[in-house]
């Protein structure tokens, strides 16, 4: 299990005992609900053991041993190498990222040594890997202010954390494309709903059933994010969307548009979308941009077919209008409204009306 790597072209590097766990789960097609239930671990000793906290001792290498295989010798010798070698680690990548871990050490309210720990990492290697080289942020042309990386770790970590914990309460299936691809339809229904906040339960229990964990926040937690979207656990797909510009319009475009990604792309780096232009959710020079506009044209041509786009203009001439061609075609005034504005047919300003507002109080 020792490969080279290098921080600085000499580290020996070892992955953690939780790489393998997740392989032999994924291979086996295991749940975790399944597996903490096999394993007759308490919800909080499991989360230590999938995130490299919990001891491998003779004990639970046994029941390691008996649901996943391998020795228990294999399971303890696996703990034991890798605790030889994560401090070196740690303090390796401490030097190369300091200001960086600082500033996340000081939101967190813990000492340096103490962050993988506080934030459930297996190691300080995997937190800046996973958290601030890997993550593509990408702007709006207008874009003026850059978040601090720090603070917007944190409260990655914190949704994917509230993300993490459905996963051990509920038997959750792994991500399937198609079974996601056959559920958008009813996703896209409950558009319908005027008041959000009724069919949050209806749409999480739906994707739950196809791999997706989705996770709701505040924009101000979020530093102005509207959404990001990544793998979690390899297995599964973390949406988060958040209440930024307040009202239906916007979460219905930012979830879909999230979705998309989770159809569409390999999601090989998370993907974390500002929008400084309501409903203009990432234009940037980011070597992703093809897959935002992939996005945005996938979200379009679910919400508005080709014959109701042509109309669009006659609608933006007034609310009857507006009002008219969303009964017409059974949509939302609020998304035919948002169209508008992102095809600039009208002002921002104009059929605010329309909206319906959407507020999130807390992550979940």
């Amino acid at each position: 299990m020792i490969a080279n790597r290098s921080f600085n072209e000499e580290v020996q590097w070892v992955s953690p005992p939780s790489e393998t766990i997740l392989r032999l789960l994924h291979n086996k097609r295991v749940s975790f609900y399944s597996f903490r239930e096999q394993l007759q671990l308490s919800q909080a000793d499991f989360f230590d053991l999938i995130h490299d906290k919990l001891e491998i001792n003779s004990n639970i290498a046994k029941r390691l041993s008996k649901t996943l295989g391998s020795s228990e010798t294999f399971w303890i010798n696996r703990y034991q190498e890798f605790t030889e070698y994560v401090t070196f680690s740690n303090n390796e990548i401490q030097k190369e990222n300091r200001p960086f871990l600082n500033s996340l050490s000081k939101i967190r309210h813990t000492e340096i040594n103490s962050l993988a720990d506080n934030f459930k990492v297996s190691t300080l290697e995997h937190l800046i890997m996973d958290y601030f080289e890997m993550p593509q942020v990408l702007y709006s042309r207008s874009q003026t202010v850059e978040p601090s990386p720090a603070s917007l770790a944190n409260w990655m970590r914190e949704c994917e954390l509230t993300a993490e914990s459905v996963l051990l309460n509920k038997r959750i299936p792994f991500f399937g494309l198609e079974n996601l691809e056959r559920t958008i339809p009813e996703i896209v229904s409950h558009s319908k709903v005027n008041n959000v906040l009724k069919v949050i339960p209806k749409i999480k229990e739906a994707l739950n059933s196809v791999g997706v964990i989705l996770v709701l926040s505040p924009s101000d937690k979020g530093l102005g994010v509207s959404g990001f979207t990544k793998r979690l656990f390899k297995k599964y797909r973390l949406v988060v969307v958040t209440d930024r510009f307040k009202n239906n319009a916007a979460f219905w475009f930012t979830l879909l548009h999230e979705l998309a990604h989770c159809l569409l792309h390999q999601l090989d780096q998370t993907l974390i979308h500002y929008s400084d232009d309501e409903f203009i959710l990432a234009n940037s020079s980011s070597n992703k941009l093809h897959e935002e506009e992939e996005a945005n044209e996938y979200v379009e041509s679910l919400l508005f077919p080709p014959e109701l786009r042509s109309q669009l203009g006659f609608a933006s001439r007034s609310y009857k209008s507006l009002i008219k061609l969303a009964v017409k075609y059974e949509i939302p005034a609020s998304l035919v409204a948002a169209q508008i504005h992102r095809t600039q047919l009208a002002p921002y300003s104009y059929f605010r009306k329309v909206y319906q507002p959407v507020e999130f109080q807390s992550i979940s």
